[in-house]
């Protein structure tokens, strides 16, 4: 089965779901599209936009992703381009990968950029003759607006540690605890998960659409 993820910036598919991910290749084709370039809003150096690239397809080899698209719109402005732009080039990536089940962003925390990926990324998947069967948000750490209405959870037990090791390619992203997006925010996240769900680790998700034929 093909599965397709998308990611407003390199980093939100590790921190959102990496455990999940590292789970699912094992079985089944996982792409993986990354919105924006993820640099030019935080480093001057332009060359961190090529690094953040590396970053990305070191993690992705550990988790088990075929293949990585690198859409290139500017780092936290996302709001800059055209709704329709950025809808048609969501709509071109699910035509070419033709995916079953595509995670997207959360739409509930402050980030625009991840609020921007999930409407298009719904816009996107609109017709039926997509052939997508189901979309689910996955969970970042950060600041909410409203709390994540997680109703579905993954046992990522025996993998949180290809999870952890998948983010650490990300060096300029790590961060000291308390910050969520330390080692050990990532951690106790998914031991919170866990508790909620019976298991020692997880990863929380919210079905946006699901159709059973």
């Amino acid at each position: 089965m093909r599965i397709l993820i998308f990611a407003a910036h390199p980093d939100d598919e590790v921190l959102g779901m990496g455990g999940t991910i590292k789970k699912l290749s094992n079985q089944n084709q996982v792409h993986l599209c990354v919105v924006s370039e993820g640099a030019t809003a935080q480093y001057i150096d332009k060359k961190m936009i090529q690094k953040r690239k590396e970053a990305c397809e070191k993690s992705s080899k550990i988790l088990g992703i075929k293949n990585i698209s690198f859409l290139d719109f500017p780092d936290m402005r996302l709001d800059t381009i055209p709704h329709l732009e950025m809808n048609k080039s969501l709509e071109q990536i699910i035509s070419k990968i033709k995916p079953k089940v595509v995670f997207t962003t959360p739409h509930h925390d402050l980030n625009k950029d991840h609020q921007i990926v999930f409407d298009s990324t719904l816009i996107a998947t609109r017709s039926t003759t997509t052939g997508v069967k189901e979309i689910l948000s996955y969970e970042l750490p950060g600041v909410v607006k409203t709390p994540f209405l997680h109703n579905r959870y993954v046992d990522i037990n025996n993998q949180i540690k290809y999870k952890i090791n998948a983010f650490k390619m990300y060096k300029s992203e790590v961060e000291k605890f308390p910050h969520p997006r330390s080692i050990k925010a990532i951690e106790n996240l998914s031991i919170q998960r866990g508790i909620e769900s019976g298991l020692k680790n997880a990863e929380a998700f919210e079905i946006i659409k699901s159709i059973i034929s």
